[in-house]
């Protein structure tokens, strides 16, 4: 298990980054049977494209479901982590519209 995986509790805060090449916002998810963010501020962020990655070492990339981008709107509120991020081993979100947003991950399972 790498430090990711042993430090996350769900209820911990991650910094959603506008980049996939940086791994602020990653969470351990392959070993959850769901999760959703809750969002306090937007930060001018419109939406979340969702990114995943077998290992915390490899550059995460797009997740697809039947040929589209998973995305997400941002809003303050709750929102679930889409069914096609599911058995994926670190979900990245990476949001678009703004440079940063913080989330609380909520993970179950």
């Amino acid at each position: 298990m790498n430090e990711i995986a042993r430090h996350f509790s769900p209820g911990t805060v991650v910094t959603a980054n506008s980049s996939a090449a940086t791994t602020s916002g990653m969470f351990p998810f392959g070993r959850f049977g769901g999760a959703c963010v809750m969002i306090a501020a937007t930060n001018s962020c419109t939406q979340i494209n969702w990114h995943g990655t077998v290992d915390p070492s490899v550059t995460p990339r797009q997740i697809y479901n039947d040929g589209a981008a998973v995305t997400t709107a941002v809003t303050v509120g709750i929102m679930p982590v889409p069914d096609a991020c599911f058995a994926v081993n670190y979900a990245v979100p990476i949001v678009v519209g703004g440079t940063t947003c913080a989330m609380t991950v909520m993970a179950k399972g």
